[in-house]
This record gives C-alpha cells, sequence and structure tokens, in this order.
C-alpha cells in the first residue's frame, strides 16, 4: 500500500501516517516507518523491509482510492485479504483510456490559450500541440526513456511542432502557444507536494521533490529554448509572427 502511494504521486507524510494506522491497528507496537520518494523503509519487531521506488507518476484516483481502504481496514470493514485483493485490482486499474487522456490534454491545451489572451487560431494550434504531445511522451515513456530526456525531448516537440503549424498559418502569437502546449508538462503537483512534505518537517522528500520540479522545468525550457534559437538561426526571427 505504502509503494502504491508513493509511486502515484502522494506525500511522504500521507504515506508514513497510512501504514502507521494499519500496524498500529494490526497492534504492532514496535514498529517504525520512513519514506522518502524514491525509497520505503519498515522495521517491525527489529525485521526491516526495504522497497526501492523505481517509477513515479502522478494519479489522484488511486491515491483516493488506497485512502480509502486504509481507512476501512481500521475501521474493521474490510478485512486484509479482501483488502490485498482490492489493491490488485487498483494497480491493474487504468483511470482513463488513452484516447481520453489525449484529447482532454489537447482541451486544456486549447482554453489556456484563451486563458494567457490568444486568438482562436492560437488555441487550435495548441490544441493541435497538445493532442499531439501526449501520443509522443506515451510512446518515449513506453522506450524507457529517462524523464529528464522525455521532458526535454516533449519542449522540442512542443516548440517545433508549434513553429511549423504557425508558419503554415495557424495562430499568431508564437510565446502564447508554447506557453499554452507545455502547462500539461509543468510539475505543478509534484512541486506542492514539495512543500507539503517540507512543511510536514519531511526536508529530505521535500527537498528532493523540489529538485525533480526544478530539473522537470529547467529540461522543458533547454527544449523549447533550444528550438527556438536554432529555427531563429536558420530562418531569421521574422518567421515567427
Amino acid at each position: 500500500m505504502g509503494k502504491m502511494l508513493l509511486e502515484n504521486g502522494a506525500e511522504t507524510y500521507r504515506v508514513e501516517d497510512t501504514i502507521n494506522r494499519i500496524l498500529k491497528y494490526l497492534e504492532f507496537e514496535d514498529s517504525e516507518v520512513f519514506a522518502t520518494s524514491t525509497g520505503l523503509f519498515v522495521c517491525i519487531n527489529k525485521n526491516t523491509k526495504i522497497k526501492r521506488i523505481k517509477s513515479r507518476s502522478m494519479n489522484l484516483e488511486r491515491i483516493s482510492k488506497i485512502n480509502d481502504l486504509s481507512r476501512k481496514i481500521v475501521s474493521n470493514k474490510m478485512t486484509i485479504k479482501e483488502c490485498k485483493d482490492k489493491l490488485k485490482e487498483i494497480e491493474k486499474s487504468n483511470l482513463y483510456s488513452l484516447p481520453i487522456v489525449t484529447a482532454s490534454i489537447g482541451i486544456s491545451c486549447f482554453f489556456f490559450s484563451f486563458l494567457f489572451k490568444g486568438t482562436i487560431t492560437d488555441a487550435i494550434n495548441a490544441f493541435i500541440v497538445g493532442f499531439c504531445l501526449n501520443l509522443f511522451t506515451t510512446y518515449l515513456a513506453k522506450k524507457n526513456i529517462c524523464g529528464f530526456l522525455q521532458m526535454c525531448l516533449g519542449g522540442v516537440f512542443i516548440a517545433l511542432f508549434s513553429l511549423i503549424n504557425l508558419n503554415i498559418g495557424i495562430g499568431k502569437d508564437i510565446h502564447n502557444i508554447i506557453i499554452s502546449s507545455v502547462m500539461p508538462l509543468v510539475p505543478g503537483v509534484c512541486f506542492t507536494n514539495a512543500i507539503r512534505d517540507i512543511f510536514e518537517g519531511d526536508y529530505i522528500s521535500g527537498g528532493s521533490r523540489m529538485f525533480e520540479a526544478i530539473v522537470t522545468g529547467v529540461s522543458i525550457a533547454i527544449g523549447v529554448g533550444v528550438v527556438l534559437q536554432v529555427w531563429i538561426n536558420i530562418f531569421g526571427e521574422f518567421l515567427i509572427r
């Protein structure tokens, strides 16, 4: 349960609190739990179990379901076996299919463009870029490409595709289009969780999450910046409308 919480983006204090509550319910008095964003350590009666967290994503629906399970266990509404079966079900489940997620990201980029005072053609460009971006990043994830490179290539894709669309007549403001299309990659929840961990006194986890959010932002900026600079050097700034 703790491993799944960490893998789906839960705060470390939430993970520790969840495990401690269950251990207390099971009457394991001599126990300690220590969670970081990349590892989970649980010691029960001088026996220590370590879990390495290799993959991390953001799935608030799974976190909510796991929290609900832990409350049912503590409230004696569910047996441990029932909980294990339910956890396996949650782990195998996908909240939304790829087409729904892809369309949703495109629509989000579309309305982000209006939020940043873009025109209808800017919004259409942002929709196309956002729609294709999710397909591109999903492909990169299946190839097990590291997160830093994924975000950097995502920035390259956004800037290049936005410029191509712009220069065939879709859109007017390249800055609006790129900013709107970048929003799905921005690590907002990761940054928020980092601050919450730091406020809870989990400085190691909070600091590592904060660093992860900064690295993600820098990766995106590098990808976008390199494409814009190369485009201007080759074609000239006048092509960027």
